[in-house]
Protein backbone atom coordinates (compact mmCIF):
# COMPACT_ATOMS: atom_id res chain seq x y z
CA UNK A 1 0.00 0.00 0.00
CA UNK A 2 2.94 2.25 0.89
CA UNK A 3 4.20 1.59 -2.31
CA UNK A 4 1.42 2.71 -4.29
CA UNK A 5 0.52 5.94 -2.89
CA UNK A 6 4.72 7.18 -2.90
CA UNK A 7 4.00 5.94 -6.98
CA UNK A 8 1.25 8.58 -7.34
CA UNK A 9 2.81 10.76 -5.34
CA UNK A 10 5.52 10.84 -8.08
CA UNK A 11 3.10 11.53 -10.69
CA UNK A 12 1.62 14.66 -8.83
CA UNK A 13 4.60 16.00 -8.45
CA UNK A 14 6.76 15.26 -11.31
CA UNK A 15 5.00 14.02 -13.90
CA UNK A 16 5.01 16.64 -16.90
CA UNK A 17 1.84 17.10 -18.60
CA UNK A 18 2.10 16.20 -22.62
CA UNK A 19 0.63 19.37 -23.62
CA UNK A 20 1.78 17.93 -27.41
CA UNK A 21 -0.19 14.67 -27.39
CA UNK A 22 -3.13 16.42 -25.40
CA UNK A 23 -3.03 19.02 -28.30
CA UNK A 24 -3.40 16.53 -31.12
CA UNK A 25 -6.25 14.68 -29.05
CA UNK A 26 -8.76 17.79 -28.89
CA UNK A 27 -7.71 18.48 -32.64
CA UNK A 28 -8.90 14.68 -33.25
CA UNK A 29 -12.18 15.05 -30.83
CA UNK A 30 -13.37 18.44 -32.26
CA UNK A 31 -12.92 16.94 -36.09
CA UNK A 32 -14.60 14.20 -34.98
CA UNK A 33 -17.97 16.54 -33.04
CA UNK A 34 -17.13 16.60 -29.52
CA UNK A 35 -17.37 19.09 -27.79
CA UNK A 36 -14.71 21.01 -25.45
CA UNK A 37 -17.20 21.36 -21.98
CA UNK A 38 -19.53 18.98 -20.25
CA UNK A 39 -19.09 15.65 -18.94
CA UNK A 40 -17.79 14.13 -21.78
CA UNK A 41 -15.87 17.74 -22.93
CA UNK A 42 -12.26 17.53 -24.49
CA UNK A 43 -10.96 20.42 -21.34
CA UNK A 44 -11.31 18.21 -18.25
CA UNK A 45 -7.94 16.46 -18.33
CA UNK A 46 -6.30 19.87 -18.60
CA UNK A 47 -8.64 21.49 -15.60
CA UNK A 48 -7.58 18.69 -13.80
CA UNK A 49 -4.00 19.43 -14.44
CA UNK A 50 -4.11 22.96 -13.67
CA UNK A 51 -5.77 22.44 -10.68
CA UNK A 52 -3.46 19.53 -8.87
CA UNK A 53 -0.77 21.67 -10.19
CA UNK A 54 -1.94 24.61 -8.19
CA UNK A 55 -2.87 23.06 -5.40
CA UNK A 56 0.75 21.31 -5.14
CA UNK A 57 2.21 24.29 -5.56
CA UNK A 58 0.09 26.34 -2.46
CA UNK A 59 1.04 22.91 -0.16
CA UNK A 60 5.02 23.54 -1.24
CA UNK A 61 4.68 27.48 0.08
CA UNK A 62 2.87 26.76 3.20
CA UNK A 63 5.48 24.03 3.77
CA UNK A 64 8.01 26.41 3.55
CA UNK A 65 6.35 29.00 5.72
CA UNK A 66 6.08 26.21 8.72
CA UNK A 67 9.50 25.21 8.01
CA UNK A 68 10.79 28.94 8.54
CA UNK A 69 8.48 28.90 11.61
CA UNK A 70 9.66 26.05 12.97
CA UNK A 71 6.75 24.24 13.03
CA UNK A 72 7.53 20.32 11.95
CA UNK A 73 5.18 19.54 9.01
CA UNK A 74 5.71 17.89 5.80
CA UNK A 75 3.14 15.91 3.01
CA UNK A 76 1.21 13.03 4.09
CA UNK A 77 -0.64 11.33 2.05
CA UNK A 78 -3.07 11.88 -0.79
CA UNK A 79 -6.90 12.52 -1.22
CA UNK A 80 -9.12 12.94 -4.04
CA UNK A 81 -12.48 14.23 -5.20
CA UNK A 82 -15.10 15.37 -7.73
CA UNK A 83 -15.08 18.93 -8.45
CA UNK A 84 -18.02 20.42 -10.38
CA UNK A 85 -16.74 22.84 -13.28
CA UNK A 86 -17.89 24.45 -16.14
CA UNK A 87 -16.73 21.88 -18.16
CA UNK A 88 -18.50 19.31 -16.25
CA UNK A 89 -17.49 16.95 -13.22
CA UNK A 90 -13.65 16.58 -12.92
CA UNK A 91 -11.80 14.05 -10.42
CA UNK A 92 -8.68 15.35 -8.95
CA UNK A 93 -6.06 14.07 -6.83
CA UNK A 94 -4.16 16.11 -4.28
CA UNK A 95 -1.75 16.01 -1.58
CA UNK A 96 -2.46 16.52 2.31
CA UNK A 97 -0.30 17.86 4.99
CA UNK A 98 0.58 16.14 8.50
CA UNK A 99 -0.97 18.64 10.95
CA UNK A 100 -3.85 19.70 8.64
CA UNK A 101 -3.13 23.09 8.80
CA UNK A 102 -2.96 24.07 5.22
CA UNK A 103 -5.85 25.53 3.79
CA UNK A 104 -5.53 25.87 0.33
CA UNK A 105 -7.11 28.95 -1.54
CA UNK A 106 -7.47 27.48 -5.40
CA UNK A 107 -9.85 24.60 -4.17
CA UNK A 108 -10.89 25.29 -0.31
CA UNK A 109 -11.58 22.45 2.14
CA UNK A 110 -15.22 20.62 1.60
CA UNK A 111 -15.75 23.11 -1.64
CA UNK A 112 -17.21 20.65 -4.40
CA UNK A 113 -17.82 23.66 -7.74
CA UNK A 114 -15.22 26.22 -8.64
CA UNK A 115 -14.75 28.67 -11.64
CA UNK A 116 -18.70 28.45 -12.36
CA UNK A 117 -19.13 31.72 -14.26
CA UNK A 118 -22.58 30.40 -15.40
CA UNK A 119 -24.20 30.38 -11.74
CA UNK A 120 -24.46 34.21 -12.23
CA UNK A 121 -26.03 33.61 -15.73
CA UNK A 122 -28.58 31.00 -13.98
CA UNK A 123 -29.36 33.42 -11.42
CA UNK A 124 -29.56 36.15 -13.81
CA UNK A 125 -32.30 34.13 -16.01
CA UNK A 126 -34.09 32.88 -13.09
CA UNK A 127 -34.23 36.76 -12.14
CA UNK A 128 -36.17 37.58 -15.11
CA UNK A 129 -38.17 35.01 -14.67
CA UNK A 130 -37.29 32.44 -16.83
CA UNK A 131 -37.84 28.82 -16.13
CA UNK A 132 -35.45 26.23 -15.09
CA UNK A 133 -36.08 24.42 -18.46
CA UNK A 134 -36.09 27.63 -20.04
CA UNK A 135 -32.57 28.11 -18.68
CA UNK A 136 -31.02 24.88 -19.14
CA UNK A 137 -31.77 25.40 -22.95
CA UNK A 138 -30.34 28.53 -23.03
CA UNK A 139 -27.05 27.67 -21.01
CA UNK A 140 -26.94 24.97 -24.35
CA UNK A 141 -27.73 27.75 -27.42
CA UNK A 142 -25.44 30.22 -25.78
CA UNK A 143 -22.73 28.53 -24.78
CA UNK A 144 -23.37 24.57 -25.86
CA UNK A 145 -22.89 23.95 -21.51
CA UNK A 146 -25.19 21.16 -21.03
CA UNK A 147 -26.90 21.62 -17.24
CA UNK A 148 -29.52 19.37 -15.71
CA UNK A 149 -32.65 20.58 -14.09
CA UNK A 150 -31.12 19.27 -10.77
CA UNK A 151 -27.70 21.13 -11.12
CA UNK A 152 -29.78 24.73 -12.23
CA UNK A 153 -32.10 24.35 -9.27
CA UNK A 154 -29.22 23.75 -7.02
CA UNK A 155 -27.51 26.68 -8.21
CA UNK A 156 -30.74 28.66 -7.46
CA UNK A 157 -31.66 27.07 -3.73
CA UNK A 158 -28.38 28.06 -2.91
CA UNK A 159 -29.45 31.77 -2.59
CA UNK A 160 -31.97 30.72 0.14
CA UNK A 161 -29.38 31.39 2.47
CA UNK A 162 -29.29 35.06 1.19
CA UNK A 163 -33.43 35.16 1.27
CA UNK A 164 -33.20 34.04 5.30
CA UNK A 165 -30.46 36.21 6.14
CA UNK A 166 -32.41 39.22 4.61
CA UNK A 167 -35.97 38.07 5.71
CA UNK A 168 -34.73 37.76 9.18
CA UNK A 169 -32.60 40.84 9.33
CA UNK A 170 -32.96 43.65 12.47
CA UNK A 171 -34.68 46.52 11.05
CA UNK A 172 -34.72 50.15 11.64
CA UNK A 173 -36.21 51.22 14.75
CA UNK A 174 -38.33 53.47 13.11
CA UNK A 175 -39.89 54.17 9.43
CA UNK A 176 -41.18 57.63 9.03
CA UNK A 177 -43.84 56.31 6.87
CA UNK A 178 -45.22 52.07 5.84
CA UNK A 179 -46.79 51.30 3.14
CA UNK A 180 -48.84 47.91 3.46
CA UNK A 181 -50.81 45.98 0.88
CA UNK A 182 -51.24 42.63 -0.27
CA UNK A 183 -50.28 40.36 -3.75
CA UNK A 184 -52.68 37.53 -4.31
CA UNK A 185 -50.30 34.31 -5.75
CA UNK A 186 -50.54 30.91 -6.21
CA UNK A 187 -48.80 28.97 -3.77
CA UNK A 188 -48.61 24.54 -2.95
CA UNK A 189 -50.26 24.21 0.15
CA UNK A 190 -51.64 20.50 1.27
CA UNK A 191 -50.69 19.11 -2.32
CA UNK A 192 -53.26 22.06 -3.78
CA UNK A 193 -52.66 25.26 -5.57
CA UNK A 194 -54.06 27.77 -3.90
CA UNK A 195 -54.46 31.94 -4.11
CA UNK A 196 -53.00 32.87 -1.02
CA UNK A 197 -52.04 36.98 0.03
CA UNK A 198 -48.24 37.38 -0.43
CA UNK A 199 -47.99 40.68 2.37
CA UNK A 200 -45.83 43.19 0.99
CA UNK A 201 -44.45 45.87 3.73
CA UNK A 202 -42.60 48.72 1.99
CA UNK A 203 -41.50 51.87 4.06
CA UNK A 204 -38.97 55.05 3.73
CA UNK A 205 -36.41 55.47 6.38
CA UNK A 206 -35.57 58.57 9.18
CA UNK A 207 -32.95 59.03 6.43
CA UNK A 208 -35.46 59.04 3.60
CA UNK A 209 -34.70 55.81 2.00
CA UNK A 210 -37.01 53.43 0.33
CA UNK A 211 -37.17 50.17 1.64
CA UNK A 212 -38.65 46.87 0.85
CA UNK A 213 -38.92 45.80 4.58
CA UNK A 214 -40.48 42.64 4.35
CA UNK A 215 -42.40 39.97 1.91
CA UNK A 216 -44.10 37.61 3.57
CA UNK A 217 -46.38 34.67 2.24
CA UNK A 218 -49.90 34.13 4.14
CA UNK A 219 -51.95 31.35 4.76
CA UNK A 220 -55.04 32.16 2.59
CA UNK A 221 -56.55 35.69 1.71
CA UNK A 222 -55.86 38.80 2.88
CA UNK A 223 -57.29 39.28 6.69
CA UNK A 224 -56.62 41.74 9.49
CA UNK A 225 -55.51 38.75 11.56
CA UNK A 226 -52.34 37.94 9.26
CA UNK A 227 -51.78 41.58 9.09
CA UNK A 228 -51.09 41.35 13.09
CA UNK A 229 -48.99 38.18 12.63
CA UNK A 230 -46.66 40.28 10.08
CA UNK A 231 -46.50 43.53 12.37
CA UNK A 232 -45.46 41.99 14.80
CA UNK A 233 -42.88 40.14 12.85
CA UNK A 234 -41.86 43.33 12.21
CA UNK A 235 -41.40 44.38 15.80
CA UNK A 236 -39.69 40.92 16.98
CA UNK A 237 -37.00 42.29 14.42
CA UNK A 238 -36.45 45.73 16.15
CA UNK A 239 -38.99 48.20 14.91
CA UNK A 240 -40.52 50.00 17.68
CA UNK A 241 -42.18 53.58 15.93
CA UNK A 242 -43.53 54.30 12.73
CA UNK A 243 -45.09 57.68 12.50
CA UNK A 244 -47.62 56.88 9.06
CA UNK A 245 -49.01 53.93 8.02
CA UNK A 246 -50.91 53.96 4.36
CA UNK A 247 -53.23 51.46 3.59
CA UNK A 248 -56.49 50.52 2.23
CA UNK A 249 -59.35 49.59 3.41
CA UNK A 250 -59.83 46.46 4.51
CA UNK A 251 -62.13 45.29 7.70
CA UNK A 252 -60.41 45.79 11.00
CA UNK A 253 -57.08 46.55 9.91
CA UNK A 254 -57.22 49.89 11.49
CA UNK A 255 -57.34 48.80 14.78
CA UNK A 256 -54.75 46.07 13.60
CA UNK A 257 -52.03 49.03 12.91
CA UNK A 258 -53.10 51.03 15.82
CA UNK A 259 -52.99 48.15 18.71
CA UNK A 260 -48.98 47.55 16.78
CA UNK A 261 -48.16 50.66 16.33
CA UNK A 262 -50.31 53.26 19.00
CA UNK A 263 -48.44 56.82 17.73
CA UNK A 264 -48.58 55.59 14.06
CA UNK A 265 -50.67 58.09 11.91
CA UNK A 266 -53.23 55.92 9.70
CA UNK A 267 -53.64 56.86 6.67
CA UNK A 268 -56.20 55.69 3.93
CA UNK A 269 -54.79 55.34 0.25
CA UNK A 270 -56.12 58.26 -1.91
CA UNK A 271 -55.66 56.01 -4.68
CA UNK A 272 -57.60 53.06 -3.94
CA UNK A 273 -60.54 55.58 -2.83
CA UNK A 274 -60.42 56.97 -5.92
CA UNK A 275 -60.32 53.25 -7.75
CA UNK A 276 -63.26 52.75 -5.44
CA UNK A 277 -65.32 55.21 -6.82
CA UNK A 278 -64.38 55.00 -10.48
CA UNK A 279 -66.59 51.55 -10.29
CA UNK A 280 -69.48 53.87 -9.80
CA UNK A 281 -69.16 56.53 -12.26
CA UNK A 282 -70.97 57.10 -15.35
CA UNK A 283 -68.21 57.00 -18.18
CA UNK A 284 -69.66 60.36 -19.37
CA UNK A 285 -68.88 61.59 -16.14
CA UNK A 286 -65.80 59.91 -15.40
CA UNK A 287 -62.99 62.70 -16.54
CA UNK A 288 -64.86 65.54 -14.59
CA UNK A 289 -65.65 63.77 -11.04
CA UNK A 290 -62.03 62.20 -11.16
CA UNK A 291 -60.89 66.34 -11.57
CA UNK A 292 -63.05 67.19 -8.87
CA UNK A 293 -62.29 64.63 -6.37
CA UNK A 294 -58.48 65.41 -7.15
CA UNK A 295 -59.59 69.18 -5.78
CA UNK A 296 -60.97 67.30 -2.63
CA UNK A 297 -57.94 65.64 -1.75
CA UNK A 298 -55.42 68.42 -3.21
CA UNK A 299 -56.97 70.94 -0.66
CA UNK A 300 -54.34 72.82 1.24
CA UNK A 301 -56.00 71.62 4.70
CA UNK A 302 -59.31 69.62 5.73
CA UNK A 303 -61.47 73.20 6.03
CA UNK A 304 -60.94 74.11 2.59
CA UNK A 305 -61.15 69.91 1.86
CA UNK A 306 -64.53 69.65 3.39
CA UNK A 307 -66.03 72.51 2.03
CA UNK A 308 -64.82 70.36 -1.87
CA UNK A 309 -66.61 67.82 -1.40
CA UNK A 310 -69.19 69.97 0.04
CA UNK A 311 -69.68 71.50 -3.49
CA UNK A 312 -68.87 67.77 -5.26
CA UNK A 313 -72.32 66.84 -3.80
CA UNK A 314 -74.38 69.58 -4.04
CA UNK A 315 -72.87 69.51 -8.19
CA UNK A 316 -73.84 65.64 -8.29
CA UNK A 317 -76.53 66.15 -6.06
CA UNK A 318 -79.06 63.10 -6.21
CA UNK A 319 -76.66 61.41 -8.76
CA UNK A 320 -73.16 60.34 -6.67
CA UNK A 321 -74.69 60.81 -3.15
CA UNK A 322 -72.99 57.50 -2.73
CA UNK A 323 -69.59 58.41 -3.45
CA UNK A 324 -69.65 61.37 -0.94
CA UNK A 325 -70.81 59.04 1.42
CA UNK A 326 -67.79 56.73 0.96
CA UNK A 327 -65.71 59.68 1.33
CA UNK A 328 -67.73 60.75 4.80
CA UNK A 329 -67.39 57.69 5.97
CA UNK A 330 -63.33 57.02 6.19
CA UNK A 331 -62.94 60.90 6.40
CA UNK A 332 -61.15 60.59 9.62
CA UNK A 333 -58.28 58.27 8.14
CA UNK A 334 -58.57 60.36 4.48
CA UNK A 335 -57.50 63.60 5.98
CA UNK A 336 -54.57 62.04 8.04
CA UNK A 337 -52.23 63.80 5.82
CA UNK A 338 -53.59 67.12 5.50
CA UNK A 339 -51.91 68.93 8.16
CA UNK A 340 -48.59 68.12 6.50
CA UNK A 341 -46.45 70.23 4.25
CA UNK A 342 -47.09 69.55 0.08
CA UNK A 343 -43.50 67.17 -0.13
CA UNK A 344 -44.66 64.97 3.24
CA UNK A 345 -48.19 64.78 2.20
CA UNK A 346 -47.71 63.41 -1.72
CA UNK A 347 -45.72 60.65 0.10
CA UNK A 348 -48.06 59.83 2.52
CA UNK A 349 -51.49 60.02 0.81
CA UNK A 350 -50.73 56.95 -2.16
CA UNK A 351 -49.85 54.22 -2.12
CA UNK A 352 -48.56 54.85 -5.31
CA UNK A 353 -44.65 53.83 -3.97
CA UNK A 354 -45.97 50.29 -2.88
CA UNK A 355 -48.07 50.22 -6.49
CA UNK A 356 -44.64 50.39 -8.09
CA UNK A 357 -43.28 47.62 -6.09
CA UNK A 358 -46.41 45.56 -6.66
CA UNK A 359 -46.30 46.20 -10.76
CA UNK A 360 -43.00 44.74 -10.33
CA UNK A 361 -43.93 41.99 -8.15
CA UNK A 362 -46.77 40.79 -10.66
CA UNK A 363 -44.39 41.12 -13.56
CA UNK A 364 -42.57 38.55 -11.94
CA UNK A 365 -45.47 36.20 -10.93
CA UNK A 366 -48.16 36.75 -14.06
CA UNK A 367 -46.36 34.34 -16.18
CA UNK A 368 -45.86 31.42 -13.15
CA UNK A 369 -48.74 28.92 -13.25
CA UNK A 370 -48.07 28.71 -9.18
CA UNK A 371 -45.06 27.94 -6.84
CA UNK A 372 -44.33 24.69 -5.12
CA UNK A 373 -43.60 26.58 -1.40
CA UNK A 374 -42.54 29.66 -0.11
CA UNK A 375 -39.36 29.02 -0.65
CA UNK A 376 -39.44 29.29 -4.28
CA UNK A 377 -41.79 32.10 -4.38
CA UNK A 378 -38.82 34.00 -2.06
CA UNK A 379 -35.79 33.05 -3.79
CA UNK A 380 -37.51 34.43 -7.04
CA UNK A 381 -39.15 37.85 -6.08
CA UNK A 382 -35.70 37.86 -4.17
CA UNK A 383 -33.25 37.83 -7.49
CA UNK A 384 -35.82 39.93 -8.83
CA UNK A 385 -36.26 42.59 -7.02
CA UNK A 386 -32.24 42.84 -6.14
CA UNK A 387 -31.97 43.02 -10.32
CA UNK A 388 -34.25 46.19 -10.05
CA UNK A 389 -32.52 47.46 -6.67
CA UNK A 390 -32.44 51.43 -8.43
CA UNK A 391 -36.14 51.47 -8.98
CA UNK A 392 -37.64 50.97 -5.26
CA UNK A 393 -34.19 51.97 -3.28
CA UNK A 394 -33.67 55.71 -4.18
CA UNK A 395 -33.61 58.56 -1.84
CA UNK A 396 -37.21 60.52 -1.21
CA UNK A 397 -36.94 63.70 -3.71
CA UNK A 398 -36.99 66.70 -1.33
CA UNK A 399 -36.03 64.94 2.00
CA UNK A 400 -34.10 67.44 3.35
CA UNK A 401 -37.03 69.53 3.71
CA UNK A 402 -39.28 66.76 4.50
CA UNK A 403 -36.67 66.29 7.57
CA UNK A 404 -36.46 69.57 8.87
CA UNK A 405 -40.54 69.28 9.01
CA UNK A 406 -40.43 65.84 11.03
CA UNK A 407 -38.24 67.17 13.55
CA UNK A 408 -40.50 70.49 13.89
CA UNK A 409 -43.19 68.06 14.45
CA UNK A 410 -42.47 65.10 16.26
CA UNK A 411 -39.05 66.50 17.89
CA UNK A 412 -37.29 63.99 20.08
CA UNK A 413 -39.36 60.76 18.57
CA UNK A 414 -37.51 61.64 15.51
CA UNK A 415 -34.33 62.51 16.17
CA UNK A 416 -33.68 60.05 19.01
CA UNK A 417 -33.32 57.62 15.94
CA UNK A 418 -30.78 60.25 13.52
CA UNK A 419 -28.48 61.51 16.48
Amino acid sequence: MSKKKNTKKANVEDDAFDFDSYRQEVIKGLMSGKKLTGDEGLLKPLIANFVEGALAAELTDHLAEDEALGIANKRNGLASKELRTESGPVDITYQRDRNGSFEPITVKKRQKQMGLGFDNQILELYAMSNSIEDIRLHLIKMYGAEMSQARISGVINQVWELVEKWQNRPLDTCYVVMFIDAVHVLVRRDGQMRKVALYVIYGITTEGKRDIIALIPGQGSESATEWSRCLQQLKNRGLQDVFYVCSDGLAGLRDVIAEAFPQANIQRCMVHKIRNCFRLLDEKDSRQVMRQLKDVYNAVNEAEAKRKLEDFGEYWEGKYDVVVDLWKKDWSDLMGCMDLSPALKKLTYTTNAIENLNREIRRVTKTKGGWPSDKSLLIQLFLSLERKKGSWNKTVQSWASIRRELMRSHGIRFTQHIE
